[in-house]
């Protein structure tokens, strides 16, 4: 009956520390297209992050991931989102990187597109 009774609190326990991680932390999809679906090797990221996360530090973890384009998204000059490159946060197009992230966002990278 002990044995059973320690368990039982232990499993409490560790079922509110999941749900306390779960209240510090937040999700954010990254949608990927272009060249950047091709260097991820995937269209899609998950990514788990602080709960006060910004989208440049999701660009910049990015760009140590992957390297190569993805360091070009974030202009070094203006430390903006790059002419060159579209970002979009829950579909709407963004240039700062300052912006807090909030759970379940979706941020989607490409090129931008176009035409005459």
């Amino acid at each position: 009956m002990i044995k059973s009774n320690c368990h039982n609190a232990y499993t409490s326990r560790t079922q509110r520390l999941v749900r306390l991680v779960r209240l510090m932390t937040l999700q954010v999809r990254v949608l990927l297209h272009a060249m950047y679906k091709e260097i991820a090797r995937t269209r899609e990221i998950t990514q788990e992050l602080k709960t006060d996360a910004t989208l440049g530090e999701v660009l910049e973890e990015l760009a140590q991931k992957y390297g190569k384009d993805f360091k070009t998204v974030v202009d070094p000059k203006t430390g903006q989102i790059s002419a060159d490159t579209l970002v979009m946060l829950n579909g709407l197009s963004v240039r700062k990187v300052d912006i807090q992230l909030k759970d379940k966002d979706v941020i989607m990278i490409s090129v931008p597109v176009g035409g005459g």
